[in-house]
């Protein structure tokens, strides 16, 4: 079969891939360009999590998957030995802010015992390795004054969630600076895009209540900041970002991937409503939540630098896609539910 690798990712050619936590929003699109790429992908996947993207492609078809825990260790050993494992994308994490809060101790062992099982899996069997790929999250920073947050700033992680993340992120660089494993972190603002049914998300649970002609609601006050990215720039990043680790960048690094265009949570839902005709409907601010950060937002300088990576959606552009991609399955949705 023609290699179709992209020449910005010829150094992936040929690699056998893991992802981790493929049934999330980021992983169902980075399997999607996996797949597409013609790269040998096999996928840890955990319980009956499901993803429409996932299903309405057929993705699963063309990659090996695997039932289990980032908890079980000799299941991680065996899956990188058995697929000669090069490349591993770490994506599976408890990644829902609210629910660290009601549960932290699975969180916590999902985060951060899930990482250092992957990682020790991929030590005590680095022969193979080229290149690991954690995912992290603006999160890790915790709270700063000053903004935006650069690669420099001191994990100060408080809330549970937040914690999980700055200890994957210390964790990966452990592994890398004292192991000498090639591992990079990309710590990403609020991600978005088709494929995402956790409804309680600002921007998906805003285009449900839209579609229903319901007033969005909002858990905060509506003067939060947030840097928000389409799910398709950070696969990209991803890719690049591995390209770069296999290609010999300095292990243990952490690289931002923003938008560089951060917004009020107001805004947002204002914007969601004006590109789906909804103006009419107002946001209700029930300002319910906590444990959340007020404003926080990403400096990409040095992934544009040392990357040569940029956003390639506006956050308009971005929306617009993301509005099409709910609006399709919505309607779907609707029709199939109507026909049963």
């Amino acid at each position: 079969m023609e290699n179709l690798v992209n020449h910005k990712y010829n150094s992936l050619s040929g690699l056998n891939v893991l992802v981790t936590g493929g049934t999330g929003v980021i992983g169902c699109w980075l399997i999607k360009k996996l797949v597409e790429l013609q790269l040998n992908t096999t996928i840890l996947l955990w319980g009956d999590n499901q993803n429409p993207e996932l299903e309405r492609t057929n993705l699963l078809e063309h990659t090996t998957n695997i039932q289990g825990s980032l908890t079980d260790m000799r299941l991680l050993q065996s899956i990188i030995q058995q697929n000669q494992i090069n490349l591993v994308f770490h994506l599976g994490a408890q990644a829902i802010v609210e629910t660290a809060l009601v549960d932290p101790f699975t969180t916590f062992e999902s985060n951060i015992r899930g990482t250092y099982n992957l990682l020790e899996a991929c030590r005590t069997n680095s022969q193979n390795i080229k290149g690991i790929i954690v995912a992290s999250s603006d999160k890790a920073y915790g709270t700063h004054e000053n903004l935006p947050y650069t690669e420099n700033a001191s994990l100060n992680g408080i809330y549970p969630y937040e914690v999980s993340k700055s200890c994957t992120d210390l964790l990966s660089r452990s592994y890398g600076l004292t192991y000498s494993l090639p591992v990079s972190i990309a710590r990403c603002g609020n991600v978005y895009g088709g494929g995402d049914l956790n409804w309680n998300r600002i921007i998906p649970g805003t285009i449900l209540e839209l579609f229903n002609e319901r007033n969005p609601l909002l858990r905060s006050d509506g003067t939060h900041i947030r840097d928000y990215i389409y799910v398709k720039d950070i696969v990209a990043g991803y890719l690049t970002l591995a390209s770069a680790t296999i290609s010999g960048i300095e292990h243990g690094q952490a690289f931002n991937f923003g938008n560089n265009n951060p917004v009020s949570v107001i805004n947002l839902v204002t914007t969601i409503a004006r590109y789906m005709d909804k103006e009419h409907l107002q946001p209700e601010i029930t300002n319910t939540a906590h444990g959340e950060i007020h404003s926080q937002y990403l400096d990409s300088s040095k992934a544009n630098h040392m990357l040569q990576w940029e956003p390639e959606y506006s956050l308009e552009n971005g929306l617009i896609q993301t509005i099409e991609w709910y609006t399709d399955f919505l309607s779907r949705s609707d029709d199939e539910s109507k026909n049963n």
